[in-house]
């Protein structure tokens, strides 16, 4: 009966799809007029193609033609008619999602073959179709600047801002309010809500990050979409090989032990990746393979002063220390990365054409916890391993109709453990995990969590685009998603020590299979004329999480469970754009937007136990609501010179039905819980002023200017806020406070510049005010919450690039990497009785000796800092036959 459901609303789609046409935003567009150079006269029938014949078609009555589908990059397009010079225009420059204007004249002729005419095209400062704000970054620009990762690069751009753990905020939403898609599918990890799919920067042929209100054909994310789009094949065999290794250099021994000797391996970085066509069937086929393996040892390290069986305790005044570590240093964040990625591209027949994309990431990693520091071998570690097949299949009805089918598989596993198998005898007994005192290190123990989680994600999504006329591209798609999420919570035991009561255990143990489904819908409608641009669109999603809900609050554990509500819900969204002069636009944009949480706050304790004694649990809900956002956006583009763009961006978001908690009775006196609701809510509103310069012929110098001041305010920054002030005995937030992730002042700089003798430099600059924290002493808020201010942030990195060797067919450069230029204590994180990372007041009423360490040590907090100087020094070879 259900199978018989979904055929119909597939059908009922595909019947939809029969009037409406639309497209996905991974490919753009290229439009535009062709006349008589001497009369002005538009010509009927010229033939407009690009040079690789893979996009073509010819102009209509009043010369105009449309290429659709066209991937992001640069392209030769040519235009030619008998009896008129052929013109190839070269470095016609496609942006995701984006119309590309070439109009071009032609020259009659009365030679049977005319000489072709050859012309360079001149990408616009101001893209004059945005609606809203949009940011691309292109390979060209990531292979220039001293980037490594994703995160790197969107640290590049106005409005996204980093916070201390290295979660991604954009424009002052959560880390899980970004939508992380690949060549359009979404990747996001839906049970946390942070990305999934691993992704290498020499894959990307551009990164569109929309920050501001985005289309219809994008859902579950509030606050910005990243879409990465990867490169196709090459038309001729071409590839690089990349190998760098570094360390870190410091003057700051003090804070970082462990990195006062040089290891020019700490870092090492190996990059391939191979490009060409091969004939298969018969079949021009492009590939584009890229492997990476990055190794980082870390920065935070730790000393094997106590072995995980050591067992010290404290008697009276007298400390009775068993140590028999090594005392060897030993790294405790450090990282170990592969990725491969694959991608294969051919038309099937004619008007078919097949892609299919894979990736593959795998990941060790570790993160500092400063209580370990002298028991590092009781740390555990995180591993996650995923791959995903992206097959897409593009049908070209005729040159300005397409329809899109894509197809992906994606699985993701994430491990958690000290060592591999739950009964290794090398676990310790869990009550030796203890502090002797309030300021003092472990001296012994293991953590005993043995944590596995594998998501299993099928999306099936269509989409269809079709120039209507001139002015009217109409679009519309659906998407249908199926989660298996599989949890399998456990802990190590020690001997007999089953019988001590582990929260975590009591909550969480046990394996669970959770198969949430999501669907959505929508269409919408781009008009482009000379004097308006309008995006509107219509969203509808729809979510059912499957999972149970107790029906008495008050004995969750032991009543009947019924399944959880489906939720739905509908976003209208707006762009309007009005060209004010040949050289700038304003624009206005509105939207809604609506996410469903992250699935792990609606299954945490599926057991729906409730712990005795107090408030100490912490409850799921499946039948949570979607979050929601309105946002409102104004903006002006205009360009100078035809050199110089300023944009002027202002911005507010009101943010709803937030995820929080509430806290509920039993029936047995003083034992209460809390579980996740929509309670919280913020508001965030700010202007961005970005200034842009292209180079030019003559002085070759590429910068990016931007300042931002942001407001992100809300009542609660983390959704167990409310739990967490209980436990404390204090009052959930009533009033609207900064975020911790407030950044009131951000300023970036991007610069790259060609210097003489093949030396390329590359820059990035970044100013950051300093984030909100609470005041206090002796564990006593002296203040309302987030009252003060961290210190600020200032950051410099740079690349240098000398080419070696230049020939028609090989390259080899040099090339130096500088993270963290002037080695800037850049603090992160802060005491809050002093409001700075580097003391505390602790001293004055605390004795120096804790018995395993002093209190100085203790207070010694690396993890308060950002990475100190990094220096990278590599080899690229590139070939190109």
């Amino acid at each position: 009966m259900k199978l018989y459901r979904v055929l119909n609303i597939i059908l009922l789609f595909a019947f939809i799809f029969s009037f409406s046409k639309a497209f996905a935003g991974q490919t753009g567009k290229i439009t535009g007029v062709l006349k008589d150079k001497k009369t002005g006269e538009a010509l009927m029938g010229v033939n407009v193609y690009t040079e690789d014949k893979k996009y073509g078609t010819a102009t209509d009555a009043s010369g105009y033609y449309v290429l659709l589908n066209v991937p992001p990059g640069k392209y030769s397009l040519i235009a030619s008619m008998t009896g008129y010079r052929t013109v190839k225009v070269e470095g016609v420059e496609v942006s995701a999602d984006k119309t590309t204007s070439i109009d071009i004249q032609l020259e009659e002729t009365t030679a049977v073959l005319g000489q072709e005419v050859v012309i360079t095209a001149e990408r616009p400062v101001i893209q004059k179709d945005i609606t809203s704000s949009e940011l691309s970054v292109g390979s060209q620009e990531i292979k220039n600047l001293p980037v490594e990762n994703l995160k790197d690069v969107l640290q590049l751009k106005a409005g996204v801002i980093t916070d201390a753990n290295g979660g991604i905020h954009i424009r002052g939403g959560r880390t899980s309010e970004v939508g992380y898609l690949i060549d359009g599918i979404p990747v996001s990890d839906n049970f946390t809500g942070s990305q999934s799919s691993g992704i290498d920067v020499q894959v990307m042929e551009e990164v569109k990050v929309i920050s501001g209100v985005f289309n219809a054909e994008y859902g579950q994310a509030m606050s910005g979409i990243v879409d990465v789009i990867t490169k196709q094949g090459s038309d001729k065999f071409q590839g690089s090989l990349n190998v760098s290794s570094g360390d870190y250099l410091t003057s700051a021994n003090n804070i970082f032990p462990g990195l006062n000797k040089v290891h020019p391996l700490q870092i090492n970085d190996i990059k391939a990746n191979l490009s060409g066509p091969i004939d298969l069937f018969r079949q021009k086929v492009s590939y584009f393979l890229a492997f990476r393996r990055y190794q980082n040892d870390g920065w935070l390290y730790g000393q094997r002063r106590f072995n995980p069986k050591d067992s010290s305790f404290q008697k009276g005044n007298q400390f009775y220390i068993n140590a028999t570590g090594d005392n060897e240093m030993v790294s405790l964040n450090s990282n170990l990365d592969y990725n491969l990625q694959g991608k294969l591209s051919f038309n099937l027949f004619n008007p078919l054409r097949f892609s299919d994309l894979f990736l593959y990431d795998d990941s060790t990693h570790q993160f500092y916890n400063h209580l370990y520091k002298y028991d590092p071998d009781g740390l555990p570690k995180y591993y996650s391993r995923s791959y995903n097949n992206i097959l897409t299949l593009t049908y070209v009805f005729n040159p300005s109709t397409y329809l899109t089918l894509k197809h992906s598989l994606r699985y993701s596993e994430n491990k958690t453990y000290v060592f591999p198998d739950i009964n290794d005898e090398r676990y310790a007994n869990p009550q030796l995990l203890q502090q002797l005192t309030g300021y003092s290190f472990y001296t012994g123990g293991t953590d005993m969590v043995h944590y596995k989680r594998s998501t299993t994600t099928n999306i099936i999504k269509a989409d269809l685009e079709s120039q209507l006329d001139r002015y009217n591209d109409a679009k519309t798609g659906f998407e249908f998603k199926f989660n298996k999420i599989n949890l399998d919570n456990r802990t190590a035991e020690y001997r007999d020590t089953a019988l001590i009561f582990d929260i975590n255990k009591y909550f969480n143990e046990g394996y669970f299979t959770h198969r949430p489904f999501g669907m959505a819908f929508y269409i919408q409608d781009k008009i482009e004329y000379e004097s308006v641009i309008i995006n509107a669109g219509l969203r509808y999603d729809f979510f059912n999480s499957k999972g149970l809900i107790p029906t008495d609050t008050r004995d969750p554990e032991n009543s009947l469970k019924t399944r959880a509500k489906a939720q739905s819900q509908i976003s209208p969204r707006i762009g309007i754009a009005f060209p004010i002069s040949a050289d700038g636009t304003i624009h206005f944009s509105y939207g809604h937007f609506f996410q469903i949480p992250p699935l792990e706050f609606l299954y945490s304790n599926p057991n729906f136990r409730v712990a005795p004694g107090g408030v100490y649990t912490l409850m799921g809900n499946a039948n949570l609501k979607a979050q929601s956002t309105v946002a409102y956006e104004v903006g002006l583009h205009y360009s100078f010179f035809d050199l110089l763009g300023l944009e002027v961006i202002g911005y507010f978001k009101d943010m709803t039905n937030l995820l929080g908690t509430e806290i509920h009775d039993t029936y047995i006196g003083g034992d209460r819980y809390a579980v996740y609701a929509n309670r919280d809510y913020g508001q965030t509103k700010g202007i961005t002023i970005s200034l842009y310069k292209r180079p030019s012929a003559e002085d070759n110098i590429s910068v990016s200017l931007d300042y931002t001041f942001q407001s992100a305010q809300g009542n609660a920054s983390d959704p167990n806020d409310a739990f967490n002030k209980v436990q404390g005995n204090k009052k959930p937030n009533i009033q609207v406070i900064p975020l911790d992730w407030d950044q009131t002042h951000t300023v970036n700089l991007s610069l790259f510049y060609i210097l003489p003798d093949n030396l390329n430099l590359g820059l990035i600059a970044k100013y950051e005010s300093g984030f909100p924290f609470t005041p206090e002493y002796q564990n006593l808020e002296t203040s309302y919450e987030n009252s003060s201010r961290m210190p600020n942030k200032i950051n410099v990195d740079l690349q240098l690039n000398k080419n070696l060797i230049v020939s028609r067919t090989n390259s080899i450069s040099l090339y130096l990497k500088v993270y963290n230029l002037f080695d800037t204590r850049n603090e992160t994180n802060v005491f809050r009785d002093t409001g700075r990372a580097g003391y505390s007041l602790v001293s004055q009423y605390t004795p120096e000796d804790q018995g395993v360490n002093t209190l100085s040590e203790f207070l010694t907090r690396p993890d308060y800092y950002s990475e100190p100087r990094r220096i990278v020094l590599g080899l690229n070879y590139n070939f190109n036959f």
